[in-house]
């Protein structure tokens, strides 16, 4: 979908809605982008249309393989295995052109739902019988997603267009321009400011805090986030304290603990957990995909579908004793009575030996094994596991990374130690200012590993030339150019107000 025919399209999902584990109900009667919403009922809808371009539509939606794929793919921790050409290649290697389509695929959900959360925004100050509070609720959800979509965007195009009203002149649509990176950070944190006013912390039909729906933690997470990002080397406006702020509000909160067992995160049955602050939400007939596109295939029963491995030198950053090693790493697999290897033991090749092109063998993910106890087989290798965008352990860096670039590590020790607890790893103390930096991003690499982090933290610390520049798979066909995607050709196509990114 293109900016030119978003509004159309946003209007029919809104009238029509998605599926969320929130939502049982399912519209009866036709409805009109004018009559629609108009009852608590027609929200609960609205609110599952805007997650539908999340998670459903096709194999190929948003979180399902979009997202990771132009996210998390292209950073120093991730190779893809499988293929010497094509759009996942492309994407790896820094070769891609306008027409990859992940680009235009991930552009074209983003947007969708930026303007369905856009006619909500405009909608729901002028609902009539509907508590206010009510309203509060779910105005909020909306700027909450207008605002993710702008922050995913802006992170991996730069300049992108500034969406704040539904279009509903095909004429104008065409006259959509890019808009400055930091008017679209302004905006963003404008949403969440009044986001975080308006969320619950939990919501009032819900069991935990994170059941896929917006929450005030969700939104304060998130503008430090944002925050965070603003003070990097590419915006560079300080914005540390308010990035703090956020973080700290989120923690005094109490309403999120870290799970005691890292491992414990990645098991299906407990998803939605005391940790979890804002997850896409897989379950029944939507399930995740990219869960097993880091699975081995040779492995009988467990086999995946094989794309992606991460690399023995960042395996190898773990020390032994950190209790995420095992966890976030995939190096064998025990399936009935035989156990498969990642390295070749004897005459047995293991699944991790990609010889000749890569000559140590290659861990696969670990994270995201869990299937709820089933084969992966089983769903066409999909799975009710969720995907996590926020975990309190980020909050607790994002507060500990921030502080100390505001006010030195003294009070910054408790959060990361609380985080290095979790990991059985020491505390720290005596740092300098520098050394806690370098601390608190050696920290994230190991405690969001593979979790669409990395790419944009080194973007916003100024390490992507040096790290992504020199990483063996990247510099295929990297360039300095293309710490920004190209955008999507049919986008230009249609939108003759909107310029290419330099060097595509």
């Amino acid at each position: 979908m293109t900016l030119r025919r978003f509004a159309a399209g946003a209007a029919i999902a809104l009238a029509l809605g998605g599926c969320s584990s929130y939502l049982a109900e399912t519209p009866e009667d036709f409805l009109t982008p004018t009559s629609f919403p108009t009852t608590e009922n027609d929200l609960k809808i609205a609110l599952g249309g805007i997650d539908n371009w999340y998670t459903g539509g096709s194999n190929q939606a948003y979180y399902i393989r979009g997202w990771p794929m132009i996210s998390e793919v292209p950073n120093e921790q991730t190779i893809l295995i499988n293929a010497t050409t094509g759009s996942k290649y492309e994407v790896d290697r820094y070769v891609n052109l306008p027409d990859n389509e992940w680009l235009w695929r991930t552009w074209a959900q983003m947007y969708g739902a930026i303007g369905q959360a856009n006619l909500l925004i405009k909608r729901i100050p002028d609902m009539q019988g509907v508590p206010q509070a009510v309203k509060d609720r779910y105005l909020g959800a909306a700027k909450f997603h207008r605002a993710l979509n702008h922050f995913n965007a802006v992170r991996v195009w730069g300049d992108v267009p500034l969406i704040t009203e539904p279009i509903t002149d095909f004429g104008t649509a065409g006259d959509v321009k890019r808009s400055p990176q930091a008017e679209v950070y302004a905006a963003i944190a404008a949403d969440l400011e009044d986001a975080a006013k308006l969320l619950p912390v939990k919501w009032p039909d819900s069991a935990t805090p994170d059941d896929g729906r917006p929450t005030r933690g969700a939104a304060l997470t998130m503008l430090a986030d944002v925050y965070a990002n603003m003070s990097g080397s590419i915006i560079k406006q300080n914005k540390w304290a308010q990035a703090a702020a956020a973080a700290k509000a989120v923690i005094d909160s109490k309403a999120y603990t870290l799970v005691p067992n890292f491992a414990d995160l990645w098991l299906v049955n407990n998803k939605n957990g005391p940790e979890h602050i804002y997850s896409i939400q897989f379950q029944g007939l939507i399930r995740n995909l990219f869960t097993s596109q880091s699975r081995p295939s040779g492995i009988g029963a467990e086999s995946g579908i094989n794309y992606w491995c991460t690399t023995p030198e960042f395996m190898d950053t773990f020390l032994d004793t950190d209790k995420r090693k095992a966890p976030t790493f995939l190096t064998q697999v025990t399936v009935g009575t035989t156990t498969f290897f990642y390295d070749t033991r004897g005459s047995v090749k293991g699944f991790g030996d990609k010889t000749p092109l890569f000559p140590k063998p290659l861990p696969y993910y670990g994270k995201f094994y869990d299937n709820g106890g089933q084969s992966i087989a089983l769903n066409s290798g999909r799975s009710d596991l969720n995907w996590p965008v926020y975990r309190y352990a980020e909050t607790l860096l994002l507060y500990a990374e921030a502080e100390n670039e505001t006010a030195g590590p003294a009070n910054a020790y408790a959060a990361i130690n609380l985080v290095r607890a979790r990991a059985g790893m020491p505390a720290l103390a005596g740092l300098t200012q520098a050394q806690f930096r370098d601390a608190v991003r050696q920290e994230r690499s190991w405690e969001l590993a593979f979790e669409s982090k990395r790419l944009f933290d080194l973007k916003r610390w100024g390490l992507y030339e040096t790290v992504v520049g020199n990483d063996p798979v990247s510099k295929v066909g990297w360039k300095p150019n293309k710490i920004w995607l190209a955008i999507p050709q049919r986008e230009l196509d249609l939108n003759p107000g909107l310029t290419q990114n330099p060097g595509y």
